[in-house]
């Protein structure tokens, strides 16, 4: 497998911008052509026998063959390494060149292993000039030098940070050689180069390979230390600034001194003295220089602090009026909203309800005539009660959106209701459209009002005919113990649910309706062909108790409604229904009901039912006067039938006080709406809802008074009942 490349020089290394990159690049190949100029130079002068040429000083050593050619290598590598334009084949080619270079360097040290027995340097040399010379050719520091800048260089684009950083450890010691040999000539120090290491190093050599390692350490500028001289930035001025004092002052201090004790101008310790001197201002002086950078960069950070601080108070200031804006025009919005919800509502209401009274008041007219026929009276009469009925389901439906109707939750295997009502649902939706059911095996006990879950079941598969355009596939799945997801910014719960899915073909939902469509009396349907009633009716019984419905719709797809239902508790059995009693609905003057109604005209009509039911009557108009009245004559009443909402004490509290006194009487409640049934059910009597017919009252009483014991007198230490006919008002009625 390949090796994977590294590029030679990124476009924009990271610790530096664009101008460091050009910089380091100017200086790496500044650095490769001048040193490929000074082995040209050397090769030239050996070439054409111009000893000019190949040193610097005269009577000093000359740089060899071998050396020029390692030079040339290795300037070469550098050029290509540099070049940003290059190909993968020309920086292999570079390597390839480093690499060769690591070889001159090598072969120049193995004079020095194998005791001169290998002279590589002497077989370099015969291919322009001739052999070498008793005492000359590659100095050990030129081999050692040449060798560590060659190695850096091949290293610098290893794969492992850890060889990257060994190759920059190899250019330094080459620099470092390099240039030690380089102050041995500027020093004038003689001995230095006549024995030692150091001997038959050229001065042109010396400056070569220190321009060499030089540029090799700055053709990787992802460097940080690259990037840290050569930036634009306070640290790299003050670098700048630092480098001249700590490296060039000494040396350019000591030159002057060893020339000037040479010479004979100054003695040895007033040289020293000066040297300390000179060296100890100058290094004074760039301390102030950089305590007043930092006290300008400090102060210029204050500034900065406290502008951004007036900045962050004015934003903080901005956004609080924003934010107060923003919360006045939300407000501002919601009422808007809420008006405009509350219009539609009531709007709808009276449309539906003013179609409703329209029958009624029409049947009436025709039924006051006196010589209507007997046919066209029941049919008018007909009219008047279907429309009721009507007018009982619009107001049950408004009541299950606003979550306020009376459930009567039991425990049900929800799977056996879908496949119950599967028949009644196939007529429903016509013969085009096909209908799925996925019901599990196993019951799906769930604690609802099963007549409001069926109610719910058939909405949502009206609603997916319509969507459908009575023609398609209509799926209903069950999925029993899943956690309730979080629904339309509502929280989750992880307790099971039982989650029925209806899924359709149709047309889809548009996204901006999607947070429309549960809203009453919104419909996307054509005039006359829904009321909008349907899904408003869905969620208010799911939230009622206790569930939700989710909606997933993709345009021209289709929809999935998904109604969630909180699961029974472990153990829980399915609930039978009571079976209604047997035998004669009444027997005439034999039993009789206690009437509590405040409305004087529902009181009369309620009266006059049960008279022709066949049961003897006692009308009271408040709860305090029906206690009365039972603990006047305790054995006197078989039933009571109460209203829920009344001035003074409510049903609810009337029917609870006749449970402690009298435990054995039935007490029957009726409403249409009661915010105390909403939340609790009937709170354990049995309720009829208004508006109601004579069918139900003579039903549900029948069962109340089945095999009930006659009332006995309150026992001597209950609490005393009020006077009759006292209309005190303990507690504020609750609301109709």
């Amino acid at each position: 497998m390949a090796e994977r490349e590294r590029p030679a020089l990124p476009p924009f290394p990271p610790s530096g911008p664009a101008r460091v990159l050009r910089r380091a690049r100017w200086i790496a190949r500044t650095s490769g052509l001048v040193a490929i100029a000074a082995a040209l130079t050397a090769c030239a002068g050996w070439w054409f026998d111009v000893p000019a040429l190949r040193r610097i000083l005269p009577g000093q050593p000359p740089m060899v063959v071998l050396t020029a050619l390692g030079i040339l290598l290795l300037g070469a590598s550098l050029l290509l390494a540099t070049d940003a334009g290059a190909s993968g084949t020309a920086r292999r080619a570079g390597r390839a060149l480093a690499a060769a270079a690591v070889a001159v360097g090598a072969g120049g040290l193995l004079r020095y292993v194998s005791s001169g027995q290998v002279r590589l340097d002497d077989w370099a040399q015969r291919l322009l000039f001739g052999p070498l010379g008793p005492g000359s050719g590659m100095a050990l520091a030129t081999a050692a030098s040449l060798l560590g800048t060659a190695t850096g260089l091949l290293l610098q684009e290893a794969r492992h940070r850890r060889l990257r950083s060994l190759g920059t450890l190899a250019t330094l010691c080459g620099l470092v050689v390099a240039a030690v040999g380089g102050l041995g000539y500027a020093y004038g120090l003689g001995a230095f180069h006549q024995d030692g290491p150091f001997s038959r190093m050229a001065l042109v050599t010396a400056a070569a390979l220190s321009i060499l390692s030089l540029g090799a350490l700055f053709s990787r500028p992802d460097r940080p230390w690259v990037a840290t001289i050569l930036g634009a930035g306070e640290a790299g001025a003050l670098t700048r600034h630092l480098l001249p004092a700590v490296v060039l002052a000494p040396l350019v201090l000591g030159w002057l001194q060893l020339h000037a004790l040479r010479a004979g101008l100054i003695e040895a310790e007033t040289g020293t003295a000066l040297l300390v001197i000179v060296l100890t201002l100058w290094l004074a002086a760039l301390a102030v220089r950089v305590a007043r950078n930092v006290d300008r960069r400090a102060a210029a950070e204050r500034q900065l602090r406290a502008a951004l601080q007036g900045m962050n108070d004015a934003l903080e200031r901005r956004v609080e009026e924003r934010s107060r804006d923003l919360a006045q025009a939300q407000d501002a919005l919601v009422q808007s909203q809420k008006m405009e919800a509350i219009g539609q509502l009531t709007g709808g209401v009276a449309h539906d309800f003013n179609n409703l009274l329209t029958i009624i008041r029409s049947s009436t007219d025709f039924l006051r005539r006196p010589d209507l026929p007997e046919e066209r009276r029941r049919r008018y009469l007909d009219a008047v009660s279907d429309t009721v009925d009507r007018a009982a389901r619009l107001t049950a439906q408004l009541l299950a959106f606003a979550r306020r109707q009376a459930l009567k939750p039991e425990v049900f295997d929800a799977g056996a209701r879908i496949r119950g009502i599967a028949q009644m649902l196939d007529a429903l939706t016509g013969a085009r459209i096909r209908i799925v059911t996925r019901v599990p095996e196993s019951p799906c006990r769930v604690r609802a009002d099963a007549s409001q879950f069926e109610t719910a079941l058939v909405n949502l598969v009206v609603n997916a005919r319509d969507a459908m355009g009575g023609e398609g596939t209509l799926t209903i799945d069950l999925v029993c113990g899943r956690p309730l997801p979080a629904i339309r910014a509502h929280a989750g719960s992880p307790t099971p649910f039982a989650a029925v899915a209806v899924s359709d073909c149709g047309s889809g939902i548009a996204r901006e309706q999607l947070g429309r469509i549960f809203e009453p009396f919104f419909t996307t349907k054509e005039v006359g062909r829904g009321t909008g009633l349907g899904l408003s009716q869905v969620i208010g019984f799911a939230k009622q108790s206790g569930g939700d419905v989710d909606v997933a719709s993709v345009l021209g797809r289709g929809s999935t409604f998904t109604l969630y239902l909180p699961m029974a508790e472990a153990g829980s059995a399915e609930e039978e229904p009571q079976p209604k009693p047997e035998g004669p609905a009444w027997e005439h003057g034999d039993q009789c009901i206690l009437v509590v109604e405040d409305n004087v005209e529902i009181g009369r009509f309620c009266t006059q039912i049960l008279h022709d039911l066949g049961y003897g009557t006692v009308l009271t108009q408040t709860a305090e006067a029906a206690l009365a009245e039972i603990e006047a004559v305790p054995f006197r009443f078989d039933a009571v039938f109460s209203d829920v909402v009344m001035p003074g004490m409510g049903g609810i509290a009337f029917a609870e006080r006749l449970r402690e006194i009298h435990p054995e009487m039935p007490v029957v409640l009726t409403s249409g709406y009661s915010h105390v049934l909403a939340t609790d059910a009937a709170h354990g009597f049995a309720f009829l809802r208004k508006p109601y017919s004579a069918e139900q009252v003579g039903e549900i009483l029948r069962a109340a008074t089945a095999r009930k014991p006659k009332v006995r007198p309150a026992p001597a230490d209950a609490p005393p009942l009020p006077a009759p006919g006292a209309g005190g008002r303990a507690a504020p009625a609750p609301p109709p």
